[in-house]
């Protein structure tokens, strides 16, 4: 009998063995699978990710350029204003002066990370320079987009609506790729008090230093943004 318990005995604590090593087997595997799961959804999260970063790259070097458009019309103006004299340029200036431009930036990627899914990204570099063009380079941009924008509506509103015609002979002009249609031009009704009109080029100089500030901080965007590019295409590099 004693032979006999011992021999159950060993039976039993061998079976207890076996269903614990099962059971560690068994949550290793699903370990294993839940990591393999999270580890897809990371990577198609970052593959968005790339996308968008990709796209708003295009779209801040395409606001660059046409940023400098406002620069060389507002400069160019201000030079002719300067000197008193008038061509056919002045009109056309103008019109590259008050020029508006918006930054449209993809987010859906980040939109992903919002509803819970930044937890996915485990690199934290790529983390951190993600989270940081969206919630402080790209809203930059738009505040100072926003600023621009109200200087351009006060010159409209003060001085283009009361002080400019629309040019005669139907001029009208187009600015690289960027417009599909052509922009209806404006002169000046009297181009020597325009130039004697001291809060006029004073606002002018005023959104010269908005244009020059923009710049600025798409410079310092498109260098994190290539700096986020380079981290995420390494990422899919070592994958």
């Amino acid at each position: 009998m004693e032979n006999k318990t011992g021999k159950y005995l060993k039976y039993a604590i061998g079976e207890i063995i076996l269903v614990v090593i099962g059971i560690l087997i068994a949550l290793q595997i699903n370990n294993w699978n839940e990591q393999r799961k999270a580890n897809k959804q990371e990577l198609l999260l970052l593959k968005q990710l790339q996308i968008d970063i990709n796209s708003n790259l295009n779209e801040v070097v395409e606001l660059n350029e046409r940023l400098n458009i406002n620069k060389v019309g507002i400069d160019s103006l201000s030079a002719r204003l300067n000197k008193k004299h008038y061509d056919i340029m002045v009109p056309v200036f103008l019109s590259q002066a008050l020029r508006k431009s918006d930054f449209n930036y993809a987010s859906s990627g980040y939109n992903l990370m919002q509803n819970g899914k930044a937890s996915l990204i485990s690199d934290e570099a790529i983390l951190k320079s993600v989270l940081s063009l969206y919630e402080n380079d790209f809203p930059d941009i738009i505040t100072r987009q926003n600023e621009m924008k109200n200087g351009i509506d006060i010159i409209q509103r003060n001085f283009i609506n009361k002080l400019f015609v629309k040019s005669e002979n139907d001029l009208n002009i187009k600015f690289n790729e960027f417009d599909e249609v052509a922009t209806d031009l404006f002169a000046p009704i009297d181009y020597y008090s325009l130039t004697e009109n001291i809060e006029f080029k004073n606002i002018l100089i005023q959104l010269g230093k908005l244009v020059e500030v923009r710049l600025a901080y798409l410079n310092k965007t498109e260098g994190n943004l290539n700096k986020t590019t380079t981290l995420l295409n390494s990422k899919f590099y070592l994958e």
